[in-house]
């Protein structure tokens, strides 16, 4: 009863504009890029992959409690209220990635496919990641300044992982050789990472 009661007080709350934002502008990238003729799949997926970092550092933006740094102006344990942004911002970013995917893959050439569900293991991480890092930056900083943190985490892991190639690299395209083991070395990352946004929601 009081998840219920504490789901329109928090919508409100969010800072939606970083996600709609970003939401909007994947679409619309989907749509437009090489608008006229059909999307190849190297571009769909160099596409989708950027969408997910983008929805991830954008989500970490709905983490962002004003009362954490006074909890006893409200009744209701931080844990539940995180919870509630997290799953705010996790279900919007994935409703965007998964508008653009379905653009992306209703303009694919002909005989082109996506291997969607490798993707979306992917965008689930990079969200869920972006959502640890804000969580976890905002146990130092406060405001917007803990989603910029967050933010900056991100990319810098994103960084790092385009830079450090090789046969397990994550970002391998579909058919190369690894890309089976790889798509389960992310399937992997997933439940740690959930159960590590789980204790940086803690009280």
């Amino acid at each position: 009863m009081l998840l219920i009661h504490l789901l329109r007080p928090i919508a409100r709350a969010i800072d939606w504009i970083p996600l709609a934002a970003t939401g909007a502008a994947a679409v619309l990238m989907a749509a437009l890029i090489d608008a006229g003729s059909p999307l190849g799949s190297g571009t769909a997926f160099t596409l989708l992959r950027m969408t997910g970092v983008m929805l991830g550092a954008a989500a970490g933006f709905a983490v962002i409690d004003e009362m954490t740094a006074s909890t006893a102006a409200t009744p209701v344990p931080r844990a539940l209220r995180q919870w509630v942004r997290c799953a705010y911002g996790g279900l919007a970013a994935g409703a965007s990635w998964g508008a653009a995917c379905a653009v992306a893959s209703a303009r694919l050439a002909g005989g082109g496919s996506l291997r969607v569900a490798g993707l979306a293991v992917e965008a689930a991480v990079c969200v869920t990641l972006g959502l640890l890092a804000a969580s976890v930056a905002g146990r130092a900083h406060q405001g917007k300044a803990a989603a910029l943190a967050g933010t900056g985490a991100l990319l810098t892991v994103f960084s790092v992982t385009l830079v450090l190639r090789g046969p397990y690299w994550p970002w391998l395209y579909p058919g190369e050789a690894n890309w089976e083991v790889v798509h389960y070395g992310w399937a992997a990352v997933l439940p740690p990472a959930l159960l590590a946004l789980g204790r940086a929601n803690r009280g």
